[in-house]
């Protein structure tokens, strides 16, 4: 399922929740919207929030480990293929076709 599907979604699902809180809220009795009901309501609803915003914050986190840890992965193999290059280009004209080979391995791993 793509983001913005996900997204429309879950704004549907906002949007008729807040429906159904205008409907209930005619249907309910007058000792339910008590200011004490109001207040309890409103702590629940900072606890959902509060909660909602450390799993955003973790996720952010963990998808930023995953993203810095490919990332280090591409600079190593990037840096272990220029040794090998330079290790076989030290072994003078005998190496020419294993570094072509070398090379195209590596413009074709790039080019998927």
């Amino acid at each position: 399922m793509s983001a913005i599907a996900i997204g429309l979604v879950v704004f549907a699902l906002v949007f008729a929740s807040a429906l159904l809180a205008m409907f209930a809220h005619t249907k309910l009795p007058e000792d339910h919207l008590s200011s004490d009901s109001k207040d309890v309501v409103k702590l629940g609803v900072a606890l959902i929030a509060t909660m909602s915003a450390l799993v955003l914050s973790l996720l952010v986190s963990s998808a930023k480990t995953a993203f810095d840890t490919r990332s280090n992965q591409v600079v190593q193999a990037a840096a272990d293929i220029v040794l090998l290059d330079r290790a076989l280009a030290r072994y003078g004209p005998e190496t020419k076709e294993a570094r072509s080979l070398l090379q195209q391995e590596v413009a074709e791993t790039v080019e998927r």
